[in-house]
């Protein structure tokens, strides 16, 4: 697929994660332990062969360039194409709530046109799954489609994930017939995983016909209008996929990484999942610590009990302590005594000792970046 340009957008509903993107853009939000939202969309690309990837940015962007850097963790750190970093069409400008925002497209119009690929792939950053790019070309080409969706069916939304989601009709032949913001009535949904695929050409197209018109939102202002117009076909993923849209689906999706298959399917069925690599010392387990159903990261220190929990790079579990049902990230301290349940503890956070925290699954507590508690 190295004739395909690959393009990662800006996800505009990044505030429904209140306080993990305060001062991080979604697409570096962490995920599984040692990953960002970024490395799925990232590693699927680079897996497929595609060598020349572009990264739209926004608001809260510094996580994401120190996260990305030149694109080596990749593969993508090359004298020509490779990784880059597109600016959105505003800086700073994230009011809008376009599902995907051709108007940043449009401010990077000369470097769609002048690379060398023939065809388009654009995605999202917060759709967290391993899949095939080189089975979707496949079924493009087969189905001499003009543009390619790829949905999820019959998924199952966690927390508030249903909000902002884009569900597809489809027909005979795999056509799409209609896009709606709710799933149809007494039919089985088929939620958008927010991936497309076309020509360059079309693209080129769609973007300088959104300028003329002035509207910028690829769902709503052109495919929810061409379905007649153009062959839109939609390419189901039968594996797994998570949502991130809220802090509910944010833990629960966490969570299901403690189930061996759905951890195994997702970081390796289709090629690895890669990150920025760090190097940190093996997790230490002290004498009386307790640990079950927990993913733990490289640097850890535990003293206390963890339970079905995930643990990020560097977090120190002191004696006595309990943590259940949470997301710890990286360097934070966890002093004696304390307990936590159901709480999403952002990077460098201490929590004072027999400091007690409690929870829920579906609306857990979330501590921000740097605070003591």
């Amino acid at each position: 697929m190295k004739d395909v340009l690959g393009i990662i957008h800006h996800v505009k509903n990044e505030g429904n994660l209140k306080e993990i993107t305060r001062q991080r853009c979604l697409a570096a939000v962490h995920f599984g332990g040692r990953y960002r939202l970024v490395d799925f969309a990232l590693s699927n690309m680079v897996n497929a062969g595609l060598r020349n990837i572009g990264v739209v940015t926004s608001t809260n962007l510094r996580s994401l360039l120190d996260h990305l850097g030149n694109g080596r963790e990749w593969g993508l750190d090359k004298k020509q194409e490779g990784l880059f970093i597109l600016p959105a069409a505003r800086a700073g400008e994230d009011s809008n709530r376009r599902i995907v925002d051709l108007e940043d497209l449009y401010a990077n119009l000369d470097y769609i046109k002048r690379s060398r690929q023939r065809f388009v792939v654009v995605s999202g950053s917060n759709m967290v799954c391993n899949l095939d790019l080189r089975r979707i070309f496949l079924f493009h080409q087969e189905m001499q489609a003009d543009l390619t969706l790829v949905y999820k069916e019959d998924y199952p939304f966690a927390g508030d994930d249903l909000e902002g989601n884009v569900f597809l009709e489809t027909g005979p032949g795999s056509r799409v017939l209609a896009v709606r913001s709710r799933p149809a009535v007494k039919k089985r949904h088929r939620v958008s995983m927010d991936i497309y695929l076309l020509s360059k050409e079309l693209l080129v197209q769609i973007l300088e016909y959104c300028a003329a018109i002035g509207k910028w939102d690829l769902v709503k202002d052109i495919i929810a209008g061409k379905t007649r117009d153009l062959r839109i076909c939609g390419y189901e993923h039968r594996g797994y996929l998570a949502i991130i849209n809220s802090l509910g689906g944010y833990l629960l999706h966490h969570l299901d990484l403690l189930n061996p298959e759905i951890w195994q399917e997702l970081f390796f069925r289709h090629g690895t999942i890669y990150t920025k690599l760090k190097d940190d010392p093996p997790a230490k387990y002290f004498e009386n610590s307790e640990v079950r159903n927990t993913l733990v990261a490289n640097g850890c220190q535990i003293e206390g009990k963890v339970e079905n929990s995930i643990l990020y790079r560097g977090v120190r579990v002191a004696k006595g302590a309990v943590v259940k049902n949470s997301v710890v990230m990286p360097r934070t301290e966890i002093e004696e005594d304390a307990v936590l349940d159901g709480v999403i503890l952002d990077k460098h956070v201490r929590i004072r000792k027999g400091t007690r925290l409690l929870g829920d699954k579906s609306r857990p507590l979330v501590v921000p970046k740097n605070a003591v508690v």
